[in-house]
């Protein structure tokens, strides 16, 4: 009998970062004006682009953002 592999495409993500320190009425407006960290990563989901940024980073995450890839003009 031969193993079955789920294998999931990988996605894009831009995960933005919730900063220690910062107030709560000020970070929306802060990460809509992009003025907040993010960190970019490749997941299947956007919950594992979630998780992922927070384990790497250590810190919380605001948002995930799928991020499409622009494949520049194609002939």
């Amino acid at each position: 009998m031969q193993p079955i592999y789920n294998v999931q495409p990988m996605h894009s993500y831009r995960a933005t970062l919730y900063p220690p320190g910062a107030h709560l009425s000020d970070v929306e407006d802060l990460a809509d004006a992009k003025l907040l960290p993010t960190i970019r990563l490749k997941a299947a989901t956007a919950e594992q682009a979630e998780a992922n940024a927070h384990i790497t980073t250590g810190k919380n995450v605001l948002r995930v953002e799928r991020v499409e890839e622009s494949r520049g003009a194609e002939r």
